[in-house]
Parts: structure tokens; sequence; C-alpha cells
């Protein structure tokens, strides 16, 4: 009887101490919640093509690691991030958790981001929203997109 009062004892404790580390962990901002959206504009193509790549970021608070969810597509891109925003009513960093699918590497078999990685960072800035581009780079690999003005707030 005492083994199985210690082993539930045990059990408990773990519960209780995993129960207490996920509330625990850093939660997006309430500030944050809602739609944001980027159309990038990569130029033309060589046969005039327009290189359009659109960014849908959803901040959803209270989710734990899986609080935003962040929507590729277009010119040759389909790519579908879920993220984990943190930060203050001020400022908020998207890090990578998974791809849609639920795995860390992509259509393609490529492991592009470790979990937990910094994509980028938005800030707020008046009325706008600063982004600081990290690890998600839309201007391409080998160049270094410029803090600046991208995502606007949708809803």
């Amino acid at each position: 009887m005492t083994r199985r009062f210690g082993l539930s004892l045990m059990v408990s404790t773990y519960l209780a101490a995993g129960l207490m580390a996920a509330s625990a962990a850093p939660e997006a901002p309430r500030a944050w919640a809602g739609r944001y959206r980027y159309e990038h504009d990569g130029g033309r193509t060589v046969g005039g093509s327009p290189i359009v790549v659109t960014y849908e970021l959803d901040i959803a608070p209270g989710r734990g690691n899986r609080d935003c969810l962040l929507r590729i597509e277009g010119f040759q891109t389909d790519e579908t991030i879920v993220c984990k925003a943190s930060g203050t009513a001020e400022s908020v960093s998207v890090a990578f958790h998974t791809f849609g699918d639920g795995r860390t590497v992509n259509a393609y078999g490529t492991r592009l981001y470790d979990v937990g990685l910094n994509l980028f960072e938005m800030h707020r800035g008046g009325d706008a929203v600063l982004t600081q581009w990290r690890a998600l780079n839309p201007s391409g690999a080998g160049s270094a997109a410029p803090a600046g003005t991208y995502f606007t707030r949708q809803s």
C-alpha cells in the first residue's frame, strides 16, 4: 500500500510541476492579438511576371507554443509556420515552432529554422508597426532586409 501511495504521490507531483511550468511559459501579449499582413513586392521576373509574396500573421494569445500562425503565399511560395509570440505590449518576438504539418523540416525535408529561433520582431512606433527581420528574410538569402514598416494590422 505504501508503494502505491508513493508512486501516486510522485505522479501527482510531476503532473503539478508540468502544469505550473506550462502556465509560467511567456505568453503573447493580448495587445498584439489579431491579424497582420505584409505584401512583399520582389519586382518582376525576366519574363515580366510579378514576384509578390503575402505574409499573413495571426496572433492568438493563450495557445502556448502555438499562439501564432504565419502563412506565406505567392510567387513560388506556399508555406505555413506555427510560431510562438512573446514580448510586451510595445514589442513582440515571433519564433519558429514547427511548419504547418507539425514537422520541423519544410516540404523538401530541409531544416530552415531551429525550434525557438527568432524569425522577426515587431515594435509599436506611433500608429505604425515596425518590423526587424531576423531568421526570416523576405529579401532573400544573403541580403538583410532593413527594419521598417512592413506588417499592417488587419483586425
